[in-house]
Order: C-alpha cells, then structure tokens, then sequence
C-alpha cells in the first residue's frame, strides 16, 4: 500500500481498463474495511502523536514515503475493558468496547499530470467477548469474536482537466460516497508466561480472522463489500519492575513482534509481513479515574509495512 491509507485506487485505475471499474472500486472498499481493523487494534499497529523517519537509525527503503503516509494519517481509539466474574479457578472472561475515528488527506495523481485531494474517514465501534484459560501454571489460552461496525466517507476533489467521462464514472463509485460495513472477528492466542527477580517475559500468539459485508451507504452494490483477511502475530515481551512513584505501581516493557497478513489485511505490506517493537513505562492508576485503568509513554518502530516508521505513543487502559 504505497499510495495511501486504504490501498486506494491511485495507481490501480488508468483510462485503459475503466471497464474494470466495479470490480476495482469492491477491492478498494474490501481493503478500506480490513485495514481499518488493524489500525484500530494497538497489538497489531500503534499510532502516536510525533513520527519520524527510521533512517535515523537503520538504511531503509521507501521510508520517507511511508513517512509521509503516516504523518497524514490521523487515528483516535478509544477503548475499555471490563472483567467478568471468574467462570471458574483459572477460567476468566471478559468484554471490551473501543470507539475510533481514521482519517487521512492528501494530495495525489490520480491521473498522471491531474493533482487532486483526497479525505477519507472511517468511523465506528466495536465490541468483544473473550475467554482466557490457564492451561497450566504458565500457558495459557484466549478465544473470543469481536464485532465492527465500520461507516466509511470518500470525498475527492477532482483536479483541472480531470475527463468528465472518468469523472462519471467514478462519483459515486469510487470517488464522493459512503459505505457501512459490519465485520465479525474470531480470534485464537496462545500464550507462555513467566516470572522472574526482575519481573516478568512473555511469549504471545494471536490468530485472528476477519468476515464482513455492506449493510447500506451510497456506494454501488453495497452488498457486494465483503472484507475478508487474516492476521498472525508472534512476539515476545519482556516487563520489568521498577519503583513505584508516590505508591503507584508501574512497569517498564519492552515489546517485539511479527505480524504476518493475508487476504484484504494484505494491501499494508508487499511482503506480506511486517515488524513492531517498542518500549514503553506504564503507571497504574488504580481506578482512581473512572474508566482509566493506567497510563503512559512509550517509543514504537514499525518496520516493512506502508506506514514503517517511528512514533511517541501515551497509552492507556493497556
């Protein structure tokens, strides 16, 4: 995905093969959708509130554009999680709910030598339900199905001398039009964890699947928008202890972790993988605020994905 957020047409349509229209504009609407559940999940890509370029510290390439494409790019989520009463000894469950908003404006070439300016935005909620078992004193396991209730706006500014014949073509279709998709999202984790003298390493799997469909919007056959993608990560984390500030608990982390990607997820790497590390101190707030769990800051680099980069992140209710 090097031209924007959601894959999006730029460099996929040409006037030549305008009769693959409808079919482009279903890729792109599959992609948008699929891609917003990852970039609205904090384990599977993190977002800050500075970027910078990761030549700073390792030769990459293409990395100024994905800087550039990260740097456009605007994402809030806001999440809670509550846990449920025990099913048993060692068998916990638990619901949480996030809200998000994406957005992202550029400047592109949709048609070669034609500047336009695009805004995309995707909004919505999601809610999920999970388990968590205790397999033994160390392994554990996690299973639970999560719903997306995704509403996607395109607006497109069409540049001078942009052909009126493409320009029918595509508002509506691909270009200025709304889309509503609902998305479900089963996943299973596995996961190894072990205490030491100086805190605490983990090692985590995460397997999740996504479903979906248009339900309604502006767009053409909305039915006919059915996401589809899957994701795997695998990683290791390790949390050291440290001392607690005015009696709060807190906790240094350190994150590294692979996540490989297939179906319409596929658009955020050519290789269809891509790497997040990262370090962050995390303070308890001890529920002294409502709905505030905990608190902090944390550096994250993304490597081989469209938005590869570095970013200063807060985190909370992690």
């Amino acid at each position: 995905m090097n031209k924007g957020l959601f894959v999006f047409i730029a460099g996929l349509f040409t006037p030549s093969i305008i009769w693959a229209l409808e079919n482009i504009s279903q890729i792109a609407f599959n992609e948008a959708f699929a891609v917003a559940t990852v970039i609205t999940d904090s384990n599977a890509l993190t977002f800050g509130v500075a970027n910078f370029d990761l030549d700073y510290f390792v030769e990459t390439d293409g990395s100024e554009e994905a800087l550039n494409l990260k740097k456009s790019l605007q994402v809030l989520v806001l999440p809670y999680t509550w846990k449920l009463n025990d099913l048993e000894d060692g068998w916990s469950q638990s619901v949480t709910v996030r809200a998000f908003h994406i957005q992202i404006a550029r400047d592109n070439q949709f048609l070669q030598g034609v500047n336009n300016f695009e805004k995309e935005k995707m909004m919505g909620g999601y809610a999920q339900y999970q388990q968590q078992y205790a397999i033994t004193k160390n392994w554990y396991g996690q299973a639970g199905l999560g719903l997306h209730l995704s509403y996607y706006i395109n607006e497109f500014n069409y540049g001078n001398n942009f052909p009126e014949h493409i320009k029918d073509e595509l508002n509506g279709s691909v270009f200025n039009t709304t889309a509503l998709a609902l998305i479900a999202e089963p996943h299973l984790n596995f996961g190894y964890k072990k205490s030491e003298d100086w805190g605490q390493w983990t090692l985590h799997n995460s397997n999740h699947y996504i479903s979906g469909r248009g339900i309604a919007g502006e767009a053409e056959n909305v039915e006919g928008i059915r996401p589809e993608g899957w994701r795997i990560g695998n990683g290791v984390e390790l949390k050291f202890d440290v001392p607690n500030l005015f009696g709060v608990a807190d906790f240094v982390a350190f994150d590294f972790v692979r996540i490989d990607i297939g179906g319409d997820i596929s658009g955020l790497s050519d290789d269809g993988h891509y790497y997040e590390t990262g370090i962050s101190w995390v303070i308890d707030t001890n529920k002294k605020i409502p709905f505030l769990d905990n608190i902090g800051v944390g550096l994250k680099l993304n490597h081989g994905s469209s938005l590869s980069g570095g970013t200063l992140v807060f985190y909370y209710n992690e």
